[in-house]
């Protein structure tokens, strides 16, 4: 089956837009059931410095139940990014959910302002080196400073100040999908990319998300859609020109920072060894003028003569 690929911002902005789908792929990335859902705010596309359109963002308000069976109301802020896009940018967005809050009216009838716990997800197309697998959760875990032993507290300081994050990396996936969530990633599977880089040709998708696949087949046939998703790729493949010849330059720049430097070195190098070989002349030079002293003390030679001779001073010979 040819869908579009969702590590393009258009075909993710896409997927994501349908409420029950989203919900399902939260729900997949979390292992928790999804309740309710809303966007928060409206999708976030950053112009890269270096690349262009390569980090896109959504904000979601989701009502999760957690491990206790209870209700519990998350910020989620998922961030997708096709290319190694500086952290700054990363921190930067998770900083704004951080200050977001909701004005809330108690049962008094105070109004207030509520901060809800955070959920980060961060869907990569590239690899991040020290970190071979295909998805990862990074959870809190409390742990007494003293005794260091884990500590079960449930603590509204905590979950509004700290947060949880799952990244996902789609050019991990492995050969055999065992787990729902690996079944899932099938969607984003990035060797599975058709005749042009924004479709992919799937073999085989699991029954349970045989609906998304159908979903994501949708727009295969929509030209309006197809021209968009082109102009994303064109305008990446532009950047992809501009990056080569910057990082061309950089190389050759580099290079020739190298060869200057071993010019520099293999200067100081020689003039090391100028120097090295002027004091042996010179070492060499004042012991042949201290023999040429003693012998002719010995032979009874007048001391101004000696001097006049070998260069040395009286004090020198007279030593000797």
């Amino acid at each position: 089956m040819k869908i579009i690929n969702p590590i393009y911002d258009k075909a993710f902005k896409y997927l994501m837009q349908n409420e029950r789908i989203a919900k399902r792929v939260l729900e997949v990335i979390l292992d928790q059931e999804v309740l309710e859902l809303a966007v928060s705010q409206q999708e976030t596309v950053v112009a890269d410095d270096k690349r262009g359109f390569t980090l896109f963002r959504l904000d979601f308000k989701a009502v999760i139940l957690d491990a206790q069976g209870q209700r519990q109301t998350m910020l989620i802020e998922l961030q997708k990014s096709r290319f190694n896009t500086d952290l700054i940018r990363f921190r930067q967005y998770l900083g704004s959910n951080y200050i977001q809050t909701e004005a809330q009216t108690d049962a008094c009838g105070t109004d207030k302002r509520v901060a809800y716990p955070i959920i980060t997800i961060y869907i990569l197309g590239y690899n991040i080196e020290e970190i071979p697998h295909l998805a990862v959760n990074v959870n809190r875990c409390i742990v007494d400073a003293v005794s260091h032993e884990p500590l079960d507290i449930h603590s509204d300081f905590i979950d509004k100040l700290t947060h949880r994050a799952h990244i996902l990396q789609v050019r991990r996936l492995p050969e055999v999908r065992r787990s729902k969530l690996e079944q899932f990633m099938e969607l984003f599977n990035q060797a599975k990319i058709a005749e042009l880089p924004y479709f992919l040709n799937l073999d085989h998708v699991a029954d349970e998300f045989s609906d998304i696949a159908r979903y994501m087949h949708g727009p295969v046939a929509d030209d309006d859609f197809r021209r968009q998703l082109e102009a994303e790729a064109e305008l990446d493949n532009l950047f992809d020109e501009q990056e080569a010849k910057y990082l061309q330059q950089l190389r050759e720049s580099r290079q020739r920072e190298e060869e200057e430097r071993r010019q520099k070195e293999e200067e100081r190098r020689q003039k090391e060894e100028e120097r090295r070989q002027k004091e042996e002349e010179r070492r060499q030079k004042a012991e042949m003028a201290r023999k040429l002293a003693r012998l002719m003390k010995k032979e009874g030679v007048a001391l101004e003569e000696i001097v006049e001779e070998t260069g040395l001073t009286a004090q020198e010979i007279v030593k000797l």
